[in-house]
């Protein structure tokens, strides 16, 4: 019996550190943003009610149920990572935030995203580099990307805001 859930938690284990690795190689490891840079990223983003919201490697929710619940937007997080998916999932059903707010446990790179107003993310470059062509294909005029430290390489931002040395610079981007 002690063997079974010795094997059964290893597994576990195994399946969650195999996820945020994943996540991790893929575009970003897990790295919680501030409260304070939530609050200046989502208000940069101007989001209005009903505007649908993306946030592509969402983690533990910090900007899906905010934007729900604060600003009425549509949002959706897209998340690789099993552990930070599963705390997001719940603590949404908790706050009954559910037709309002929902996450995902996807890779962003294969979902389509065309329906976006906002979009906001705190990926490598690499992984922007790789969400470049994809912006290009799919947002429409008008939508905004906000990046929170690392730019699109070859877009000129229409904000770069960054109140002091100690705050995390964030980049809003629109769509044209």
């Amino acid at each position: 019996m002690i063997y079974t859930f010795i094997v059964i938690g290893g597994i576990l284990v195994f399946i969650i550190l195999t996820t945020f690795a994943y996540g991790g190689i893929l575009a970003a490891p897990f790295v919680p943003t501030w409260k304070k840079d939530v609050k200046r990223a989502l208000k940069l983003a101007k989001i209005r009610p009903g505007e649908r919201m993306y946030d592509l490697g969402s983690g533990d929710g910090r900007f899906i149920i905010p934007a729900a619940k604060e600003y009425g937007a549509i949002s959706t997080g897209l998340e690789i990572a099993l552990l930070p998916y599963i705390y997001s999932y719940g603590k949404i059903k908790l706050l009954r935030l559910g037709k309002i707010a929902q996450v995902k446990m996807r890779n962003f790179y294969d979902y389509n995203v065309a329906d976006a107003d906002v979009i906001i993310t705190f990926l490598s470059t690499r992984a922007m580099t790789g969400l470049k062509k994809k912006f290009q294909k799919e947002l429409k005029p008008g939508a905004r990307i906000v990046s929170l430290v690392f730019p699109i390489h070859g877009w000129e931002p229409q904000i770069i805001d960054r109140p002091s040395d100690e705050d995390l610079p964030i980049f809003v981007y629109i769509v044209k």
